[in-house]
């Protein structure tokens, strides 16, 4: 599959294998009941194997009678909380169905005067299907030699129609990043000439401090984080932007009203999941041991890869064969295919330390 595919169609492929081995009865059931009793292990999606948290489940299942009543005070607790874990106001923060609903509004806010947006390539891409709806397009700037942003040229690509730079830092399906200064100054001067929108969703998996504090201060900066990663709540739907309030004013007027795309229930989810940080440590630990599994076996097969900082990796299967991804699927497991580099890689998502050590015997087994 190329890495035009969305998130969207992985998740129906997934859902077919499910249906024809006679699980469609349960597909609200848990992701245990669903999957592993079935034997099926899903690294195609930089999900959180190990979330959501036990105190978020906890707070979902309390939350869930109070879905009669509109979440509005609850919201506004919640942005407290957040504004005050990243040192901000409550007016840089407005929240959204996940970080991706905002990569379509700031599309939408950019493209009155038509235009282009400028990305790496490869980067995360399944948005610009909704970029493209608004008449938008893309110059995509190859990598560097060493496969990261090549910012300079990032830059000289900027023109008089340019409407958006986007940065996916960790970069998406790369895995790696841009240091914090070097980001920092370029996202300063490129912001100069347009909107500039920093996707932030697997910061917390290499440490790396956030540009709130230059988008709180600049409208032409805007910050997206989500839950969806690292606190495991992709399936609950709910992001975020940090910007400076004019932006978030704009931004806001294209939901129904301020918040409006989250619920009582993802807004409990969230709110125990920001202040449950042993977890959130607790997972990258093994998301780190799971990385290095998947090292030891890439380097005994030989197998090319990139040093991941996230919670995937991105490997060379040209050796193997195209079907890589049928052979996995046959195994049950669920991984993605890439064209990039003018190769075949798969990017592969970290499972549990178990899942992993199950994907590496598969792959033993493949490439043997």
């Amino acid at each position: 599959m190329s890495n035009n595919s969305s998130r969207r169609q992985w998740l129906r492929n997934t859902t077919g294998a499910l249906a024809g081995m006679s699980l469609a009865p349960t597909l609200f059931a848990t992701e245990k009941e669903r999957y592993r009793a079935a034997g099926i292990i899903l690294l195609n999606g930089n999900e959180n194997a190990y979330g959501p948290s036990a105190a978020a489940r906890k707070a979902m299942n309390e939350a869930a009678g109070n879905s009669n009543r509109y979440p509005d005070d609850q919201v506004s607790i919640l942005k407290k909380q957040v504004a005050e874990f990243w040192g901000v106001g409550m007016e840089n923060i407005l929240f959204g169905a996940g970080s991706s609903e905002f990569l379509g509004l700031v599309s939408l806010l950019v493209s009155p005067i038509k235009g282009t947006i400028i990305t790496a390539e490869p980067s995360y891409r399944v948005w610009t299907g909704q970029a493209e709806s608004f008449g938008l397009g893309f110059k995509r700037i190859p990598l560097a030699n060493d496969k990261t942003f090549d910012l300079s040229a990032m830059m000289s690509g900027m023109d008089a129609d340019t409407r958006m730079m986007y940065v996916c830092n960790p970069n998406n399906p790369i895995g790696n990043y841009v240091e914090d200064q070097l980001l920092r100054n370029f996202v300063f001067e490129c912001s100069k000439k347009c909107m500039v929108f920093v996707d932030e969703a697997y910061t917390e998996f290499a440490d790396l401090p956030s540009l709130k504090d230059l988008a709180v201060k600049n409208p032409n900066i805007v910050i997206a984080k989500t839950f969806s990663k690292i606190y495991g709540l992709a399936g609950a739907r709910i992001g975020y932007v940090i910007a400076h309030p004019s932006t978030i004013k704009k931004l806001s007027a294209f939901q129904p009203w301020p918040d409006a795309n989250i619920s009582v229930v993802t807004v409990a989810a969230a709110s125990a999941a920001l202040k449950d940080q042993a977890f959130v440590k607790d997972c990258k630990e093994k998301i780190a041991q799971a990385r290095d599994i998947c090292y030891k076996t890439f380097k005994e097969l030989s197998l090319e890869w990139i040093p991941s900082h996230t919670n995937f990796i991105l490997f060379n299967i040209g050796k193997i064969g195209p079907d890589f991804s049928q052979k996995m699927r046959s195994k049950n497991i669920f991984v993605q295919y890439r064209d990039h580099f003018g190769g075949k890689w798969c990017r592969v998502s970290m499972g549990t330390i178990d899942e992993m050590k199950t994907f590496c015997s598969a792959l033993k087994s493949i490439t043997g």
